[in-house]
């Protein structure tokens, strides 16, 4: 954790992050909130690659108890900024310093693919499932090679901003099934960032592996079947779940495919 990729970007990350659909991850997840069994207990939240905690901030206005980990320091500043209702403390995706407590974990916007080699996937997995309690719930998604194949391969555009401008440069080595996305913030520096596509079975055998159950794995924007138009997907899996815990989750399956359908999404 020596080597902090985003401290050039950190300052800049949510400005030029607006377009993220937040609204849609956080409305999720008090979704699937609604299946964990916490007899009048509060919630309690890890937002593992939480980069600069806009998500937890959304989310605190429920009264969770939630804590925010990330491998940037820079990024961390930033959180403790955003959000001074929640804990933050950096640490590695593979190397949670937690006791099994947590009954909602969430990895989103494709942190996992920052993960190069596939036994990292196999860590990060093992080590989520090792800090949730029984019952606990993980969502986390990744992006496919239709994602960057679409919008990340040989590109280059420039963006302006209020205070800002910067210039992106995209590439995607099919080979190595490496993405490489270069951001210039203009009159302070480049930062690099690396993610590799795995395949979906990867993350399905890391599942299992790690002794979870796999509730959903569906395309991100619909939360139906995949098929080849997907450009992300989304994990939903459970420790150790209740004999009930299928029929509510397809019922929120359900609901949420529903009305991403009448949103447009």
């Amino acid at each position: 954790m020596g080597n902090d990729t985003f401290h050039i970007l950190a300052p800049y990350y949510d400005a030029i992050m607006t377009r993220v659909r937040y609204d849609k991850w956080e409305n999720n997840l008090l979704l699937l909130s609604q299946l964990l069994d916490l007899e009048g207990s509060k919630i309690k939240y890890l937002d593992v690659a939480c980069g600069t905690g806009v998500l937890i901030q959304r989310l605190s206005r429920y009264g969770w108890d939630s804590i925010g980990v990330d491998i940037s320091p820079s990024m961390l500043g930033i959180a403790v900024r955003n959000c001074s209702k929640a804990s933050f403390i950096l640490a590695d995706m593979r190397h949670l310093p937690f006791s099994p407590k947590f009954t909602l974990l969430s990895s989103l916007f494709d942190s996992i693919n920052f993960l190069l080699e596939d036994e990292d996937i196999f860590k990060a997995m093992s080590s989520m499932k090792s800090v949730l309690a029984p019952g606990g719930l993980i969502y986390f998604d990744c992006v496919t090679e239709q994602m960057v194949k679409l919008y990340y391969k040989e590109k280059e555009w420039r963006e302006n901003y209020k205070d800002f401008d910067t210039l992106w440069r995209s590439s995607y080595n099919e080979k190595s099934k490496i993405a490489t996305l270069s951001i210039l913030v203009k009159g302070v520096g480049w930062t690099n960032v690396y993610q590799r596509i795995h395949p979906i079975e990867l993350f399905k055998d890391a599942i299992k592996s790690a002794g979870l159950t796999l509730l959903a794995c569906l395309d991100a924007h619909t939360w139906n079947e995949i098929d080849s138009r997907t450009v992300r997907v989304d994990f939903v899996c459970a420790n150790q779940p209740s004999d009930t815990i299928f029929e509510k989750f397809t019922q929120i399956k359900n609901y949420i495919a529903l009305t991403d359908f009448q949103l447009g999404e």
